[in-house]
């Protein structure tokens, strides 16, 4: 079995995002590409070498990947009918991080957010020792905002939406 069919107990989940203010977003083939590609995003610390991307330090990885998404339909006079699968939409993320006015990554979100029209690539790295499995995605940036709680740690928040069917699964192994 291929290692993007076994995310286990025991990886730690880590966020990665490209770098650059006007961001060059891989392609659908890259996007399933961990060599020269995917790796270049991760960081040395999920198992890839970081050369062109940035971890996002966030409090959680919120559930990622795809919606079920299905039909069902009735005939009148009659029983419902069976459920049709459908075309699902990737998942939309919503990301609580810890504000730091200095944290570039969290800088780049705010711009892209603001601009509304920035596509970036980012990754999920998922990783236990030698093995990654990482879920990269061109998405867009929204909603950001700082919560200054008096009595907290200042939070921002964020959603990251995926573009299309813009994502592919690869691994290091």
């Amino acid at each position: 079995m291929s290692l993007p069919n076994k995310v286990l107990a025991g990886f730690q989940a880590s966020l990665w995002m490209q770098t650059g203010t006007t961001p060059v977003p891989l392609t659908l083939a890259q996007l399933s590409t961990w060599t020269g590609e995917v790796e270049d995003i991760v960081g040395t610390s999920a198992g890839g070498l970081g050369t062109s991307g940035e971890q996002v330090n966030v409090e959680a990885i919120p559930a990622f990947g795809q919606d079920d998404a299905s039909a069902s339909f009735g005939v009148a006079g009659a029983r419902q009918s069976d459920i049709i699968p459908t075309q699902s939409k990737p998942t939309s993320m919503t990301i609580t991080a810890p504000w730091n006015p200095s944290d570039a990554a969290l800088l780049l979100i705010r711009s892209d957010a603001y601009s509304g029209t920035t596509d970036r690539t980012f990754v999920i790295a998922a990783a236990d020792s030698d093995n990654t499995v990482a879920y990269a995605f061109t998405g867009r940036v929204s909603e950001f905002h700082i919560d200054m709680a008096p009595n907290a740690e200042a939070k921002c928040m964020f959603s990251i939406h995926p573009r299309g069917n813009q994502f592919g699964w690869s691994n290091n192994t």
